[in-house]
């Protein structure tokens, strides 16, 4: 289909969701990224419209990644633009280093550490007799349950576990090795608690798909970033992904277990992990080694802690401790209060959101010493004194006044709602500032944002980044800028140009109509 058969398809579909509405002109986007669909669709007042999404979804789909963009008239005019070079719209992204992370979030090539590098050499046979006794004993007490044995797919050889390790690059952990030569696949019997481990062969096969190992949370530079201490601190590097977090099995709904051979300080080589849909936050640490694993539920099995509600099932879920998260959280709410008083253990919480505060003076939070990430919304006055602070990493403020001090690690600010000048000066003081966020504001001395030496992404409205086009800055060191104010996507591609003049011009697929009365 070309350019200008989708710009009238897409006219169409955006006349028709507005057959009942009142409109001068509308406008509907779609942001296609390669596996699936974002739809923004609205007249010029903002009334939001519905426009078909199956005939949509067959439109684009086939189409290749890119935003898609076309702009109505009432008359039926209509004007089409698409381009793969605005990462989103609403607010805009434009990336200009693809390779750029925030800390803690790092590249793909993590240095393995040596003890498990792959030496071809057999299971070490101490383990494989400890791993094989576990396993037998949880065989029979599995069947003096269930009456049956665990339906267990036969163990592998020494050679097949050594050709994964050298498709992955490393080797496994003694006691996985051992679990696999026992058996090659577990079929949910409950040998590791609510976890399973995967076929040998999906465990290379996703270490392989895409960027190795394992987790990657918000590592996109329009995700916030930063990476929370694993409890208990010091075991778990504090990394967003690591090449060395790898894969073996999962719950089979939604969470994933992986081995970690890269383990921070006072960590083990090989101890399990958790991520998925149910942990939010940092990884979860589930226990040193899959030994402890099988130990435990042994020790809860014998223990008569165990769920066998469906005799006919499969699952002999054992009440394992590693299943059990602490009761703390990483972060914490408070609205309308800065009373940590119902606060339990403070010295751990890494993330804040204070809601409504009224006027405070962020003083009052110095005890959470652990505090990485502070969110103020919808407050009056701020004094924003955040040297009380020692790990704290990002800070966002939404506030009437602000008055701010410097930090010596902070790398993330973002002000909003903020109704008197900025004083840039201040923003001087946050030599570590990596993140910048003023859209929207009063910012009399715009044009020196680029003292600001290690200022990296910048979150401007379209507005003030034309202000600063138009003054000649063109802020060359920056990775990625996101631009707010709702610009059509034309206009968004004439900045990128403007911004990045000597770059690559951007891909743009334009083309203009008039619809037929229908």
């Amino acid at each position: 289909m070309n350019p200008g058969d989708i710009g009238r398809e897409m006219a169409r579909l955006l006349r028709d969701s507005t057959r009942s509405v009142e409109f001068t002109s509308a406008v509907l986007r779609i942001h296609n990224t390669g596996g699936g669909l974002s739809l923004q669709a609205e007249t010029e007042s903002g009334r939001y419209l519905n426009p078909d999404m199956t005939a949509l979804a067959d439109l684009f789909l086939p189409l290749p990644p890119s935003i898609y963009e076309v702009r109505l008239n009432h008359t039926g005019e209509y004007t089409f633009l698409a381009t793969p070079d605005v990462g989103t719209m609403s607010p805009a992204w434009l990336v200009f280093d693809q390779d750029f992370r925030y800390p803690g979030h790092p590249l793909p090539g993590l240095p393995l550490p040596t003890r498990s590098r792959p030496s071809g050499a057999p299971t070490d046979p101490a383990v494989l007799a400890r791993i094989t006794a576990l396993a037998a004993e949880f065989a029979g007490l599995y069947e003096e349950i269930k009456g049956h044995a665990p339906r267990w797919e036969p163990g592998l050889t020494e050679t097949e576990i050594a050709e994964a390790e050298e498709r992955i690059g490393a080797r496994l952990p003694e006691d996985l090795r051992a679990l696999f030569r026992i058996t090659g696949w577990d079929n949910e019997s409950g040998l590791l608690g609510r976890y399973a481990h995967d076929p040998l062969h999906l465990l290379v096969e996703r270490y392989l798909d895409g960027a190795p190992g394992s987790y990657g949370w918000e590592d996109p530079v329009s995700e916030e970033g930063v990476v929370f201490e694993t409890p208990p601190a010091g075991r778990v590097k504090r990394l967003s992904r690591n090449d060395w977090w790898i894969t073996f099995g999962s719950d089979h709904a939604g969470d994933f277990v992986a081995v970690d051979l890269d383990p921070a300080e006072a960590g083990t080589s090989g101890q399990i992990l958790e991520y998925g849909r149910n942990v939010w936050g940092p990884i979860r640490y589930v226990a040193a080694s899959i030994t402890g694993m099988l130990e435990e539920v042994l020790r809860a099995l014998k223990a008569g802690e165990y769920d066998n509600d469906e005799p006919e099932s499969p699952y002999l879920i054992a009440d394992a401790s590693f299943h059990r998260e602490s009761a703390r959280a990483h972060d914490q709410v408070l609205t309308e209060t800065t009373d940590l008083g119902g606060v339990d253990d403070p010295g751990l919480v890494q993330e804040l959101y204070l809601n409504a505060p009224g006027s405070v003076d962020l003083a009052v939070l110095n005890p959470l010493s652990s505090l990485r990430h502070l969110r103020v919304n919808r407050a009056d006055s701020v004094v924003a004194d955040l040297s009380g602070f020692p790990l704290l990493e990002a800070v966002s403020i939404e506030a009437s006044k602000v008055d701010l001090a410097g930090h010596p690690t902070l790398w993330s600010l973002s002000l909003t709602g903020v109704r008197h000048p900025i004083d840039f000066d201040r923003l001087l003081g946050l030599p570590g500032l990596l993140r910048l966020g003023l859209a929207g504001l009063d910012v009399p001395e715009l044009e020196r944002v680029g003292e600001l030496s290690s200022l990296r992404v910048l979150t401007l409205d379209d507005g003030q980044v034309r202000r600063l086009l138009d003054a000649g800055v063109t802020l060359p060191s920056l990775a990625a800028i996101e631009i707010t104010g709702g610009a059509p996507l034309a206009e968004i591609v004439r900045l990128r140009r403007r911004l990045r003049p000597d770059g690559p011009a951007p891909e743009v697929i334009e083309a203009s109509g008039t619809l037929t009365a229908p």
